[in-house]
């Protein structure tokens, strides 16, 4: 089974004063900013922990709440810069071979892009060096809109509003209700928020904000569940039982303000289901693709039973529109694996490399799945497998379409993706395809060009394969 999976549920709720909500939001918004300055000039987190607690007078677990939150803002900086700097890196080799095929204005645009390319490669390069990262508080859409704002204290008092909207809490098992900071408990069967409030706050608004009657439309029975399990730790604790070591989910909330009022968050760790897929039974292969997911179901010795295509066309849709399409498939799936009783097998996750073997299709297609779909994929099957008892076998995708091209379109009858969606599948059984031994193998393109794959002498395998084009 995949690592351990946390579901976020959400409601509305309504104060009649908002304004200790405010200054809590404003508050931490700011020593958020000033905590990723400090960061990023490399001052010892130790120190600033001190220095946080003691100048702006709050409790050791709102900082680790400001620092783990913005950890994973750096962290996933980080990561998008790589990969950034890999397609960027991708596109200038693109535009060098073309150059010397284009005249005139093109030549003009295209050594203008690659310039442009360049620098912005340069920049990310001496970015990862430093290990530093770039983070616009409040969005760059939105503070780009000044230059093109009528009003522009209008635009002002929405960005300041934009970057102090939200706070987080983190939670911990350990702590009672699972947050120490903020307290979730039931009354009269409606439950209720306690939010410890900053010490530097507490002379305006006291020491507590209470939020009650919270309703979450989805997800309560998961939330009641953990609840119960903290109280329960609790109680163990106190009677020096060592089985309360067992028990105890952490729970972390984020508040969020919008044009509607004020929104909660709150994420819980998922108690660990029991296995109801078998490996010996078989898999489920998937391979992800511009317009549909090809999916292939074998048997416990990588034979094919079924082979289908499942259509998620995603471009042109808003987000709640894809997200909620994303969901039917997944769900779709799943129910598959559990009526089959069989693991299923995706790519690693990979989007860059994903991209480029996407690159043989039209610019049109290859626009289709982005990496936001791609990473929603990913999460909405995994998430659901994992509470349903399915395990998710994530394998390499290295040459799978063109393994699945050359072994099975003619041997099955297959699309080229409902061959690679097989031979995922039978990697995730752990099976390694094999090129015909001692023979060539050609095969044509979606370009036209017909690709010979000759067998190495040496290795009649595929450890190494010698592409050679022929137009």
């Amino acid at each position: 089974m995949s690592k351990e999976q946390v579901a976020t549920y959400q409601t509305r709720f309504a104060l009649e004063d908002e304004s200790a909500l405010s200054a809590c939001s404003h508050l931490f918004s700011s020593l958020e900013r000033k905590l990723f300055a400090d960061l990023m000039a490399k001052k010892s987190l130790t120190s600033l922990k001190k220095a946080y607690i003691s100048d702006y007078r709050i409790t050791a677990r709102q900082f680790n709440s400001l620092h783990f939150q913005l950890k994973g803002k750096i962290q996933s900086a980080k990561t998008l810069q790589k990969e950034r700097a890999k397609e960027l890196s991708h596109k200038i080799i693109s535009i060098e071979k073309k150059l010397s095929k284009l005249k005139g204005k093109q030549l003009f645009r295209q050594k203008n892009a690659m310039a442009k390319a360049k620098k912005k490669l340069h920049d990310l390069r001496e970015l990862n060096k430093e290990d530093a990262v770039r983070l616009c508080f409040g969005g760059k859409k939105l503070f780009r809109s000044q230059f093109q704002a009528k009003d522009h204290a209008e635009w002002k008092k929405e960005w300041i509003e934009k970057r102090n909207n939200s706070f987080f809490s983190v939670g911990s098992k350990d702590e009672t209700a699972g947050n120490q900071s903020c307290t979730l408990g039931k009354k009269a069967g409606k439950l209720f928020l306690r939010l410890r409030l900053p010490h530097s706050l507490e002379s305006s608004y006291g020491k507590y904000i209470f939020i009650e009657d919270l309703s979450f439309s989805y997800g309560e029975k998961n939330i009641l569940e953990a609840l119960e399990e903290n109280i329960k730790r609790s109680l163990l604790y106190k009677a020096k039982d060592p089985s309360f070591k067992e028990l105890g989910r952490a729970l972390s909330y984020r508040f969020v303000k919008d044009g509607k009022g004020w929104r909660v968050f709150l994420s819980v760790s998922l108690k660990k289901p029991p296995v109801l897929s078998k490996k010996e039974l078989g898999v489920i292969g998937i391979d992800l693709n511009v317009d549909h997911l090809a999916v292939v179901e074998t048997d416990r010795f990588g034979n094919k039973i079924k082979a289908e295509k499942i259509p998620l066309n995603l471009y042109g849709k808003t987000k709640d529109q894809a997200l909620a399409l994303i969901g039917d498939v997944s769900r779709e799936i799943i129910e598959q694996a559990k009526i089959s009783k069989k693991p299923i097998a995706i790519e690693k996750l990979d989007f860059g490399k994903k991209k480029k073997s996407l690159r043989s299709q039209s610019p049109k297609k290859a626009r289709m799945l982005s990496s936001f779909s791609y990473n929603k994929i990913h999460s909405f099957l995994k998430a659901k497998a994992y509470r349903e008892g399915i395990e998710v076998l994530e394998v390499n995708p290295a040459y799978t379409s063109m393994l699945g091209h050359i072994k099975y379109t003619r041997l099955f009858g297959l699309s080229i993706h409902t061959a690679a969606a097989y031979t995922i599948g039978r990697r995730g059984l752990g099976f390694f395809e094999k090129l015909p031994f001692g023979q060539e193998v050609s095969l044509l393109t979606t370009k036209n060009t017909t690709l010979l794959f000759k067998v190495p002498v040496r290795n009649p395998h595929l450890d190494r394969v010698e592409v050679l084009r022929k137009t």
